[in-house]
């Protein structure tokens, strides 16, 4: 997108920024130079708006023919990674709470089953996982339903980078959003690409349109037939799926983003820590290039030296036996051969760097021992576990509200679009989403806990059976809750059933 802003000016500085937090969520040293020097951009100028006049980050430094050694230290990919993994671990719960209750009617268990089976056929799971990193690391990610019979015989949710998309909001909702990719480009001159369009005609009802453009890098073009290009011959100009929905939708990483206060967008875990970042690099840069400033040298003196079979001067170190040299004048100091060594700063290095790494981990909203930078132990149990990233598991359990709304939206819909693409017959049910804890409580553990407050009448039956059964609805938990009266005798009949 950096190479269309005079295609749409209102996205650009989003777009700007995105760009930057690529660069450095791509763990690519080559990324990131190319990004803060201006390589491969129409107008150098306009590389970094945040940063025109290069505030002195590391990696805003030209290096030409000044250093050779710059290392990259991936903090963020490891922050977004583990941002993924907090939230899905294990695959949520996905369920249609009518297709468990025990006299469940069939149109809910047949869609529950069917439900199951695009999940697991479509990898949704990895999916899931895909789209909750890049929303850590860009600030959020678009989500949408597409289906292709040629390719599977159910829809499937594909997760899109926002860089790749250019978005309406009304009142932090979303009302439009189009999503485009460079389906081809046979040289710099000639770009194709592929731009549609979610949107909802006069009547409300979703409408999907797809357009084909050729142009040049730095300009859409000019539309064109979607004929014209075999990946796109054969696709449907207009789609008038006549559902209540876009069939897209925007998943923010966090709230309320402080870089673009009022905005609907996500903000990003690295908003705010990007300078800590680079200091980490330039830190273990410079702890590197201390190790090879401190490679042993040996100075000798000129006479000393060989002369190869070019006329260049050496002195071969690793040569066992020597035969007697001239020593030179007597008296002369540049007789003696001097050894240098200078001190490696490794300890000064490794206190800076972590001390960093863990002000860039808290920053982002993560708890330092969530990266191996705390005091955890081997045998630590879920709730010490718990209490070490607390941090963590709070940031995490935001983000999952934002993810839960969206999936309960998404597979709902997904069932609907199976009926309209492939013309199955799913009933109309709500589809409820459960995002599991990352760290599961060891059952035995929990099993003492519950015992101990129900020995002291701190905790009812009911409350007991939601807290072994946290994924079960009313229903499921008052049937329960009967049985465990009735095996223990604690159940009382009516007085009219006594007569």
């Amino acid at each position: 997108m950096k190479h269309l802003q005079q295609w749409n000016k209102k996205y650009f500085k989003y777009h700007e920024k995105f760009s930057e937090y690529a660069a450095w969520w791509s763990g690519s040293s080559e990324e990131l130079l190319n990004y803060y020097l201006g390589v491969d951009t129409y107008q150098q100028y306009t590389v970094n708006d945040y940063n025109l006049e290069k505030q002195g980050l590391f990696w805003e430094k030209d290096i030409h023919n000044d250093r050779s050694t710059m290392l990259h230290v991936p903090i963020a990919g490891d922050i977004a990674s583990t941002s993924a993994d907090f939230l899905f671990s294990e695959m949520p719960d996905v369920k249609i709470p009518e297709a468990h209750e025990e006299t469940a009617e069939s149109g809910a268990v047949d869609a529950q089953d069917r439900l199951d089976t695009i999940i697991e056929e479509g990898d949704v799971y990895s999916r899931l996982l895909e789209g909750a990193e890049t929303s850590s690391a860009i600030g959020g990610v678009f989500v949408k339903l597409d289906w292709d019979a040629d390719v599977k015989e159910f829809p499937i949710p594909i997760m899109v980078q926002p860089d790749n998309a250019m978005w309406t909001f009304k009142w932090g909702f979303l009302q439009e959003v189009k999503f485009f990719k460079v389906i081809d480009h046979p040289d710099n001159n000639v770009y194709y690409r592929l731009v549609e369009t979610r949107t909802k005609d006069d009547n409300g009802k979703g409408v999907i349109l797809n357009e084909l453009y050729k142009g040049t890098m730095t300009n859409l073009g000019t539309k064109i037939p979607l004929e014209q290009h075999p990946d796109t011959a054969g696709m449907e100009e207009v789609i008038e799926h006549g559902l209540d929905s876009l069939l897209a939708w925007y998943v923010p990483n966090k709230k309320p983003n402080r870089l673009w206060r009022g905005s609907a967008l996500g903000e990003s875990d690295l908003q705010g820590i990007i300078g800590l970042m680079d200091a980490i690099d330039e830190t273990y840069t410079n702890w590197v290039r201390d190790l090879r400033i401190a490679r042993g040298r040996i100075i000798v003196p000129e006479y000393m030296l060989e002369t190869d079979s070019n006329g260049n001067l050496y002195h071969d170190i690793d040569k066992e036996v020597f035969v007697a040299l001239n020593q030179g004048p007597a008296g002369e100091e540049n007789n003696s051969i001097d050894n240098v060594q200078f001190d490696i700063r490794a300890q000064q290095h490794y206190d800076t760097a972590k001390e960093l790494m863990k002000q860039a981990y808290s920053g982002a909203g993560y708890s330092p021992a969530s990266f191996g930078l705390g005091d955890s132990t081997n045998n630590a149990t879920a709730t010490e576990i718990k209490q070490q990233q607390s941090k963590s598991f709070k940031t995490s359990a935001k983000k999952a509200k934002y993810w839960t709304s969206t999936l309960e939206d998404m597979f709902y819909w997904l069932l609907q679009v199976d009926n309209y693409a492939f013309g199955n017959n799913n009933a109309d049910y709500k589809v409820q989403v459960n995002i599991k804890d990352s760290v599961q409580t060891d059952p035995m553990q929990k099993a003492d806990s519950i015992n101990k407050l129900v020995q002291a009448k701190a905790m009812s039956i009911d409350t007991t059976v939601k807290q072994i059964h946290p994924q079960w609805n009313e229903k499921q938990v008052e049937n329960e809750v009967n049985r465990i009266m009735q095996e223990n005798g604690m159940a009382v009949n009516e007085p009219d059933d006594l007569v």
